[in-house]
């Protein structure tokens, strides 16, 4: 392997490292309180909706509308996820229902 590559990797490596290592090294040391942990537990989820709603919304052409595939895996995952509490059983649920959607609509 060339040296350029090898460094390269090492510096992914390292900037994916540190930003993962501090707030772990750190904050184990001290007692977060009740309402930041509880704040905490909606971050996923603001995640979530922050990639799924613009793509749900927007039909690429800078105009607002639904793709039906898109809302046929919109809905059922939605309501999953209400129920179960689960974000990876909506993640796979959600890719599972979109690829079957794709075949039949």
């Amino acid at each position: 392997m060339r040296p350029e590559m090898m460094g390269l990797l090492l510096g992914m490596a390292v900037v994916t490292f540190l930003p993962r290592f501090f707030p772990m090294a750190f904050l184990t040391r001290m007692a977060i309180p009740e309402k930041v942990k509880i704040g905490l537990d909606y971050i996923p989820a603001a995640i979530l909706s922050a990639i799924v709603f613009p793509i749900l919304f927007s039909t690429g052409r800078e105009s607002v509308g639904i793709e039906p595939r898109l809302l046929v895996a919109a809905v059922p995952v939605f309501l999953f996820a209400l129920k179960v509490r689960s974000l990876w059983g909506a993640v796979i649920l959600g890719m599972l229902i979109y690829w079957g959607a794709g075949y039949i609509l």
